[in-house]
């Protein structure tokens, strides 16, 4: 078996699309030390963001996904354990990706396991 791969995409949009607690690449670097696994961190700031004080404001409508303001953490494994063991962890601590382009990017079978896996707690752990 190949590569696995997911790309799980947080919104900042506060606990309802976005991550539980900040997504700090420490923090991803420890997760993948722990299960053996590659994990990198991509901030990506939207063309249409908007901020005002504590309100962030960006208008998506005609956007890519690749220009969304978005954290897009990327998982990547060979051995299954390993890879489902990192997700797990990374659902643990921000929650589960609430987009329906939340995996968009990934591999098939990344995309079945987080699927899989979101659906053991409902994504909230």
């Amino acid at each position: 078996m190949g590569e696995i791969m997911a790309k799980l995409r947080w919104l900042p949009l506060g606990p309802t699309c976005g991550p539980a607690v900040p997504i700090k690449k420490s923090d991803l670097d420890n997760i993948a030390k722990k299960y053996g696994v590659d994990i990198s961190l991509e901030e990506v700031k939207g063309k249409n963001l908007k901020v005002e004080g504590a309100v962030i404001r960006e208008d998506t409508m005609d956007s890519t996904l690749e220009d969304i303001t978005q954290t897009a953490v990327t998982v990547s494994a060979k051995e299954e354990g390993a890879f489902r063991n990192a997700v797990r962890a990374l659902i643990k601590k921000y929650h589960a990706p609430r987009t329906t382009q939340a995996f968009w990017g990934s591999t098939e079978r990344g995309k079945w396991i987080v699927t899989e896996l979101l659906d053991e707690d409902d994504g909230w752990c």
